[in-house]
């Protein structure tokens, strides 16, 4: 017959989130830097039409940035974002909102807006900035 003799230790680690944003325009205290992510939502992004581009702006509001974060955006989605160019380009970027404007590619036609909805397209994004 084998004894299984079984010990259990918990540590408790405190996790420390160092936050350091290397710019030369955004200054601020590093105890004022915050990381804020966020998702337009699947199904629920209020798209505009623009014919050959949609656009979108996104509310960061509750992140509560003083100043212009910087950020980072994908378009995702349940397919074909890959025929789509400038994903990753942020406009009229403010402490509250920024706007995305992603462009139809190649000479293939498609009604861009459908299937932007049909596909659930949203965007992922990511801010880092300061709150006080």
């Amino acid at each position: 017959m084998i004894k299984w003799i079984v010990f259990v230790m918990t540590l408790h680690f405190s996790h420390c989130l160092e936050v350091k944003i290397v710019a030369p325009y955004r200054k601020g205290p590093a105890p004022c830097a915050l990381i804020c992510a966020g998702t337009t939502g699947i199904g629920t992004t209020p798209w505009e039409n623009h014919g050959d581009h949609i656009k979108l702006t996104v509310d960061m509001s509750e992140c509560g940035f003083v100043s212009a974060p910087i950020v980072s955006a994908t378009v995702a989605g349940f397919g074909m974002t890959r025929l789509i160019t400038g994903t990753g380009g942020i406009y009229s970027l403010t402490s509250k909102k920024f706007r995305v404007m992603p462009t139809r590619t190649g000479t293939e036609f498609y009604d861009l807006y459908q299937t932007a909805l049909d596909l659930k397209w949203r965007v992922d994004w990511q801010a880092v900035g300061y709150v006080c």
